[in-house]
């Protein structure tokens, strides 16, 4: 009989990473295990029901009123003992108090817990990253963990970010480029719209560039929304915002450039995703952007927040063809080589077994 591994997480939606990094875990770990996934809903859950893969809605599941979280506890026990759950692994720091609460009055103590940190941090509560293991998606967060919040380095285990192969298409060799590609150099940027993001950057950056023939294309949502809308149309700038997508792959077909302005990027699939399709790729040097772009090697790095120094990189990839294609190569190779779900996903099944009792 397969394991069972339950994984939970909120807000499973298709501008969020930290959902399309569980539905790659679901979808590469359900041949070995029997898995299954507790959410509070969101527009990516086709993609669950088109893989097979069990899941339940537990509402107000990102809820901090006590009875909702006490709601949710008692549901996650009940269904814990009734499912026979052997690993519950959460990748939200509320969802993981739920689960060890659950767990600790499971009384059955033979249900392990992991709890993947996807994001940095400023602030932590006694109650969290208390699993039995917790896995850090880069350098950059796992030294957040040891160093700001003094976890054991004997609980965390450094299984970075990845992407899927899946997404490589014959179509990006053979289709013929639409949304008049080649008239434009077109950018592509693709993220939650938040301040984290900071995609006011890449927007000033359009507005110093002040050409026509340059065409960004943003994918995404988010509370800035408005914002973004207001400052493209006041400086009629050449942006076409677009709402998030099940699937991409028609716009890195027709884009020239991958750019992601963050503040604070723990290791974005964006990135992964633009090394994947063979895209140059220009971030801000912030936390595992840098660790993994070499600056002129395989992409391009600017100081978040500078609009000028983003826009001088985006030039110089867009005035050099050739340049810009040899960096998206070695990033391309990159990726290939350790960023996929060949290389990831037994790192992941090697953790759940030695938590298997």
């Amino acid at each position: 009989m397969k394991p069972k591994i339950l994984h939970i997480t909120p807000d499973f939606d298709y501008a969020c990473g930290r959902s399309y990094y569980v539905f790659l875990l679901l979808k590469y770990l359900k041949k070995d295990f029997n898995v299954s996934l507790i959410t509070n809903g969101g527009d990516s859950i086709q993609r669950i029901e088109e893989e097979s893969i069990k899941y339940s809605i537990f509402r107000g599941l990102k809820s901090k009123n006590p009875i909702s979280v006490a709601r949710n506890i008692s549901g996650l026990r009940t269904y814990i003992k009734e499912h026979k759950i052997d690993i519950v692994h959460t990748h939200h720091r509320l969802a993981e108090f739920i689960a060890l609460q659950s767990i600790s009055s499971n009384g059955s103590g033979e249900v392990s817990s992991v709890f993947t940190s996807l994001s940095i941090v400023n602030r932590k509560f006694n109650v969290e990253f208390k699993s039995d293991r917790i896995i850090a998606v880069s350098n950059s967060v796992k030294n957040m963990l040891t160093g700001k919040f003094n976890i054991s380095e004997s609980k965390i285990s450094l299984i970075p970010n990845f992407t899927d192969t899946d997404e490589i298409n014959e179509l990006e060799i053979i289709a013929k480029h639409t949304r008049d590609h080649g008239r434009f150099y077109n950018i592509l940027a693709v993220g939650r719209f938040h301040h984290e993001k900071n995609f006011e950057t890449l927007l000033k950056a359009m507005k110093i560039i002040n050409n026509a023939n340059f065409s960004l294309i943003l994918v995404g949502e988010g509370d800035n929304d408005i914002d973004y809308k207001k400052y493209i149309s006041k400086h009629n700038l050449n942006v076409e915002i677009i709402v998030p997508q099940k699937n991409l792959l028609q716009y890195f077909l027709v884009a020239d450039l991958c750019v992601l302005p963050s503040v604070r990027d723990p290791f974005p699939n964006f990135m992964l995703q633009a090394g994947l399709h063979k895209k140059p790729f220009i971030g801000a040097n912030v936390d595992g952007i840098g660790e993994l772009i070499n600056d002129g090697v395989n992409g391009l790095l600017f100081r978040s927040g500078n609009e000028n120094e983003l826009a001088e990189k985006i030039m110089k990839f867009a005035t050099d063809r050739d340049f810009a294609a040899h960096c998206a190569d070695n990033l391309h190779k990159d990726v290939l080589n350790n960023f996929t779900q060949e290389f990831i996903i037994p790192k992941i099944k090697k953790l759940y077994n030695s938590l298997l009792k």
